[in-house]
């Protein structure tokens, strides 16, 4: 099979694209810089619809996964990549026959904990531009989608590489600016990247075979949630750092988030009120039907994963 997988370069695109060329489909990753995959690369800008179809052409399938992902974005520009660039994929998938897109589970945030949770509709609408502009355009997909669609949604993605979740972490801790609402209490489920990619896959050769599976978005995490606090304090151990993170109440910390989210200069305040929310609330979902469906289930546990981010610490 001949596959495009948008947005190479992140640490997701590139695990999605290697594993692909690892079975043996023909892969071109499409991003703005090289992707670091084993992939074929082409180069180009998600919000070129010319770029995308010409990119996309002679492929059976699309992965996108290209999307701007910042604490706080300017509108213009998380509408631009995560909606328009979307609906230029949309357009290209017309012509390849199948198409997986990766969204997030926080499009369906709504300030309240996710326990034990299903797949909830892609409502939020709130003033967080990213996730805005990424419920926007997976109500996109599953609204005018002409090929058999899958969406994932990976939960927390984190492993070896990561510049997101694990490198705003250790970063902060370096500044001295990390801290944890309400003693990190709050029992979230995480995905170790090869995990998230495995699912990705599944997703895509579910668009082939399986009716049940297509025109719906699937959750995917590892299923082993564990209290906030408790993985912060692994991946600072994990990268060489020690001590107990800092505690501030939870209500303090979204006035911070709010405050600093208005007045901050640049797009990446210390915190934002949306981020402050979801930390302070559990987010731990129900991964049966998706693993039955999806015929996926996760290999890397949490402290699997931190010895595994340990070592690639290490080897610096």
């Amino acid at each position: 099979m001949r596959v495009l997988v948008t947005g190479g370069s992140s640490l997701l695109g590139r695990a999605v694209a290697d594993r692909l060329v690892a079975r043996g489909d023909r892969v071109t990753c499409f991003q703005r810089s090289p992707s670091g995959s084993t992939a074929e690369d082409v180069f180009g800008d998600i919000r070129d619809g010319d770029a995308v179809r010409s990119a996309a052409g002679g492929n059976d399938a699309i992965v996108h996964l290209a999307a701007l992902v910042a604490p706080r974005p300017a509108w213009a520009d998380a509408f631009a990549v995560n909606v328009t660039g979307t609906k230029h994929v949309l357009e290209a998938a017309a012509r390849c026959g199948r198409l997986l897109h990766v969204s997030s589970p926080s499009v369906a945030f709504d300030d309240t904990p996710a326990v034990g949770a299903g797949v909830e509709p892609a409502r939020y609408d709130g003033p967080d531009a990213y996730t805005r502009s990424k419920a926007m355009a997976e109500r996109l997909v599953l609204g005018r989608a002409a090929v058999p669609t899958v969406v994932v949604r990976p939960h927390l993605v984190w492993g070896p590489g990561d510049t997101q979740l694990i490198g705003r972490i250790v970063e902060r801790a370096h500044q001295g600016r990390l801290a944890l609402p309400d003693h990190g209490r709050a029992l979230v489920d995480t995905t170790y990247v090869d995990d998230a990619a495995a699912a990705i896959v599944a997703g895509l050769d579910r668009t082939a075979d399986s009716e049940e599976a297509i025109g719906r978005a699937w959750v995917v995490t590892g299923g082993d949630p564990r209290p906030l606090a408790e993985l912060v304090e692994g991946i600072l151990a994990a990268a060489g750092l020690g001590g107990p993170v800092r505690s501030v109440p939870a209500p303090l910390a979204a006035l911070a988030g709010r405050v600093l989210g208005r007045l901050w200069p640049g797009d990446e305040p210390p915190l934002t009120h949306f981020a402050a929310r979801q930390l302070s609330v559990a987010h731990w979902f129900d991964q049966s039907e998706t693993r039955r469906v999806l015929r996926w289930s996760p290999e890397v546990g949490v402290d699997e994963g931190l010895v595994l981010l340990a070592e690639s610490y290490a080897a610096v």
